[in-house]
């Protein structure tokens, strides 16, 4: 899987995900925590955000805060042995009702989807959704508007990423986008559950003419919109451009989407409209920007920027750093 260039680094503290305490960090008064943050976070109903960083250990474990970055609160623990088996996390997703999150965790043969309580997090409950018996791993879990169904990518049938779907419940998994290419980062329509956002490469492996033919450039990633009912793709944000425009995200109207993009010299963050193509472009910062995602009324976006958790809100202006990462 292809990634931004300022993925990341552990932070070799204490054994374990809790790191060193600091004063007010975020823009609030409260005690703070740095943090190495993992790309995309998940912004609640109640305006709580969850995000995965680097614990002591060199694991990912899962945390949520609010958006001035106080009430940190570690969702997955840890037990401090040796086998780190039933611990850690990492791609959190709020369910669209809030009470529950999905992650991507290795606490087996190899990385799966597991759901736990959106505010206790695995303590209170934790459930495994796909099988993870095998070789492959099953990440980047995003909801339908629902919240009966979990869209997620997959490595386990040949290697590549693509997309599939299975009840919350963890039954009835269908392969819904497996093809030669790298599909990656899904996520449905808020207003549309026909309608998937995600971000392909490797398009010349795609059995889909179209899509195979927005292959120009060997490092270019573009953004697409799969419809399920019409089995057809819609390409935007400029497609067949030599840049990357990766990690789409709805706008919860369902009129736009954000994407990190670095058609302007580095990683920023862009938003296209569907309707017009037309593209703004919300963070210009010589820091790499990267993993956008909405908040529940479209007012403010959230995003990493050099392993740290930032907002700003949907027009580009008042940007906020939530977390630290020194």
């Amino acid at each position: 899987m292809r990634k931004i260039e300022f993925m990341l680094l552990a932070v070799a503290v204490i054994t374990g995900s809790v790191v060193m305490a600091v004063v007010g960090c975020g823009g609030g008064d409260e005690a703070g925590m740095y943090f190495s943050i993992s790309e995309r976070a998940s912004w609640a109903p109640d305006g709580n955000l969850a995000f995965a960083a680097f614990g002591g250990n060199a694991m990912l474990y899962v945390y949520k805060v609010n958006e001035k970055g106080q009430r940190v609160v570690l969702l997955t623990q840890s037990d401090n042995d040796e086998d780190f088996d039933d611990e850690g996390g990492w791609h959190p997703a709020y369910s669209p009702d809030g009470s529950l999150i999905a992650f991507a965790s290795r606490r087996g043969p190899s990385p799966a989807i597991w759901t736990m309580d959106g505010d206790l997090g695995d303590r209170q409950q934790v459930q495994r959704i796909t099988d993870d018996s095998g070789l492959g791993s099953d990440e980047q879990p995003s909801w339908r508007p629902d919240g009966n169904v979990i869209i997620f990518t997959s490595t386990r049938n040949n290697g590549n990423h693509d997309i599939c779907v299975i009840n919350s419940d963890g039954t009835g998994r269908v392969d819904l986008l497996a093809t030669g290419a790298e599909e990656q980062w899904p996520m449905y329509n808020p207003q549309n559950a026909d309608q998937i956002a995600l971000q392909i490469s490797d398009h010349d492996s795609h059995p889909d003419a179209a899509i195979a033919a927005l292959w120009d450039n060997d490092n270019d990633t573009d953004i697409c919109i799969y419809d399920t009912g019409t089995s057809s793709y819609n390409a935007l944000a400029a497609a067949n451009s030599p840049y990357r425009d990766e990690a789409p995200a709805w706008s919860p109207d369902g009129t736009k989407i954000a994407f990190h993009s670095n058609r302007s010299g580095d990683f920023d963050i862009w938003v296209v409209e569907i309707a017009t193509g037309t593209l703004t472009h919300i963070t210009n910062d010589a820091r790499s920007d990267g993993f956008p995602i909405w908040n529940e009324d479209g007012s403010r976006i959230a995003f990493i920027r050099d392993r740290e958790l930032w907002t700003v809100a949907a027009d580009g202006t008042d940007p906020e750093r939530v977390t630290r990462r020194f």
